[in-house]
């Protein structure tokens, strides 16, 4: 509304004569001041709604001056939605005038009180919303530990907002451990497996006429069988999930391990490490897979090295039981080491990365609580999970065997085989294998048997020791370490047999043998011999992991097999120190190939690490929204 003071000017000096006798009668008063102060304190108790229309003589000069000057200065128009004030007209009645004009104004000056008051009082109470919200707020890391723990339940493929990472929560560690250390009974198995030749040889020619060359099958078929066996489970841990095909490997292996007890025959050994050999093959591309895919990042790199762990652990039993136990008591060994196993499996679960393949996104989410912990947030690792298999779906139709050697999924592919293969070639398992045999060659000092059992403590404690540095040297520095280690102890070993076959005497050192084999060992056991494993879980993509697991797994196993039984071949060919000295050659090609073309996975999720080898996964959105709508 309008109030212009050029309206009836000697009503207007009226009213302005009378507010200045007004204001000097009140200006002084005490009463006056208090009673405002008590209409003031009335309005912020009970707001504008309740406050009182002020009296005649509490009309002070200074409010009646600022309202006066706020209606008829530069702003001239008060705020809408309240009546306009009529132009005071001139009558022949000046005390009617006067009386009539005092009224609209006193009314007029309510209303812009009301107004100023209002915002004065929306203002103190933001500040002191402020104040409070101040007073008991928490610190903002606080605050993110706290949202974190509030469990989330919309898992959307297309979200941009990803919650909290996971450094704000907690980690929940005793589920995860008990899964790594369930499936790790099975790698113990496969250690108990490979470790049994090397004690078990000596009493079993004492019972039964074994060849040369038949002792070599009953050490390489074993390998042999778990090509076969490493192949079949690809399909396996796809099909019928990672859990349960680990679970139901207990039982061939406790058919194999009572065959081998009960033989009377060299074929029934056979047989049983044939029984043993799949079950191998199976489980040693089962277990990383399945241990990627439950332990989080932070603790992946030392819960991922337990199947190593206790696999050396088998080896480090088999070599220690020899000592007391004949080849058919240290075979009911093994035939009893598959039941705890196999009981330890039930209490874990499956996978949740299977669940979603399976479009089972509630189990999938059930596992996670279960792994991470009841109050744990997994938004997060579900959006990853779904938007993982997003991707899988769109290429769904395509040969998946065809893919492994396409562009996108080829250096994945090749740097996982490249580290099986160099696993393989520096020798480890022929050491293993004929540990006995290649100390009694070099006429060792040291009896073999004491021996054999050394190798497998060092075996079995150097892996913890990478089990407690791998998160923090990472998976690249330990391959560095374990290449170094096993290049200069193989060169000194291959020095050693070179004067042994030059007629030297060497009997001032020989120590050396010992010392080299458990430097080499130590050095395999921190770096080349988990890791590869380990990365096997970790650098495979989702779309092709099982298909490129089974053939890096029966890679690795076709290697052994041909070292482990060409071995003695070998050595009647180009001497024992030409073959040590080839195993030193090979190490140093597999150094370079870690230094040129393998990444580090330290600290990273399976979604990171699959974007940086396959170049992102950014165009799932693109590709699922110009993906044809099919009508209904």
């Amino acid at each position: 509304m309008s109030f212009n003071k050029n309206n009836n000017p000697m009503a207007m000096g009226k009213i302005m004569g009378y507010l200045k006798q007004l204001s000097t009668e009140m200006g002084g008063s005490e009463q006056g001041h208090q009673r405002q102060q008590d209409e003031e304190r009335l309005y912020r108790s009970r707001g504008p709604k309740y406050a009182r229309v002020p009296t005649r003589p509490s009309l002070s000069a200074s409010t009646t001056c600022t309202s006066l000057a706020t209606s008829c200065g530069s702003q001239g128009t008060l705020a809408p939605n309240y009546a306009t004030i009529p132009e005071i007209e001139s009558t022949e009645s000046s005390s009617e005038d006067e009386q009539d004009a005092f009224e609209k104004t006193r009314r007029h000056f309510q209303q812009l009180r009301q107004i100023s008051l209002g915002n004065e009082f929306k203002y103190k109470m933001e500040l002191e919303t402020k104040e409070e919200n101040l007073r008991n707020s928490q610190p903002y890391v606080k605050q993110l530990s706290l949202d974190s723990n509030k469990v989330k339940t919309d898992h959307t493929i297309n979200g941009d907002l990803p919650p909290y990472g996971v450094t704000t929560q907690r980690l929940y560690l005793w589920t995860q451990i008990l899964a790594a250390f369930a499936v790790s009974m099975g790698s113990l198995i496969v250690g108990f497996s490979s470790g049994y030749t090397s004690p078990a040889f000596e009493t079993m020619n004492k019972t039964m006429t074994i060849s040369t060359e038949e002792e070599t099958w009953i050490g390489g078929l074993m390998p042999l069988a778990a090509l076969v066996g490493g192949v079949a489970g690809g399909f396996f841990i796809e099909y019928f999930g990672r859990k349960i095909t680990i679970m139901f490997t207990a039982i061939p292996f406790f058919i194999g391990w009572m065959l081998i007890a009960n033989a009377v025959n060299v074929y029934m050994v056979l047989a049983g490490r044939a029984f043993c050999g799949i079950c191998v093959g199976v489980g040693t591309l089962a277990y990383p897979v399945y241990l990627g895919e439950t332990i989080q990042p932070e603790v992946r790199g030392a819960l991922g090295l337990l199947p190593t762990a206790f696999g050396n652990t088998g080896i480090l039993l088999a070599f220690f039981a020899g000592t007391y136990l004949d080849w058919s008591q240290l075979a009911f060994l093994g035939a009893a080491l598959p039941v705890p196993f196999f009981l330890l499996m039930i209490l874990t679960p499956e996978t949740p990365r299977w669940y979603i393949a399976r479009g089972r996104v509630e189990d999938a989410r059930k596992t996670l609580l279960w792994l991470r912990g009841k109050n744990a947030n997994t938004d997060k690792e579900m959006r990853e999970l779904t938007r993982s298999q997003a991707e899988s779906d769109l290429t769904r139709g395509a040969n998946t065997f065809g893919q492994l050697f396409s562009r996108k999924y080829l250096p994945a592919v090749l740097i996982t085989l490249g580290l099986m293969l160099f696993q393989q070639l520096s020798g480890i398992n022929a050491v293993i294998f004929y540990a006995s045999k290649i100390f009694k060659m070099a006429g060792s000092t040291v009896d073999e048997n004491l021996s054999s059992i050394i190798i497998g403590i060092v075996n079995f404690v150097s892996t913890f020791i990478a089990t407690a540095i791998i998160d923090r040297l990472g998976r690249k520095m330990l391959l560095y370490i374990s290449s170094t280690a096993m290049i200069v102890t193989l060169v000194i070993l291959g020095a050693y047999f070179y004067l042994i076959d030059s007629g030297t005497d060497v009997s001032s050192v020989g120590w050396l043998p010992l010392a080299s084999l458990v430097i080499y060992v130590l050095g395999f056991s921190i770096g080349f011999g988990p890791i590869p494993w380990l990365m096997l879980g970790e650098i495979l993509p989702s779309r092709i992991r099982g298909t490129a697991a089974s053939l890096a797994t029966g890679f690795n196993w076709t290697c052994t097999f041909i070292v482990t039984k060409s071995f003695s071949n070998i050595i009647l060919i180009i001497k024992m120190y030409g073959t040590v000295w080839m195993f030193a050659v090979l190490c140093i090609i597999g150094l370079l190939f870690v230094i040129f073309f393998v990444p580090e996975t330290r600290g990273k999720s399976l979604e990171e690490i699959e974007k940086k080898l396959t170049g992102g996964s950014r165009k799932v959105r693109t590709a699922a929204t110009n993906k044809p709508n099919s009508g209904c």
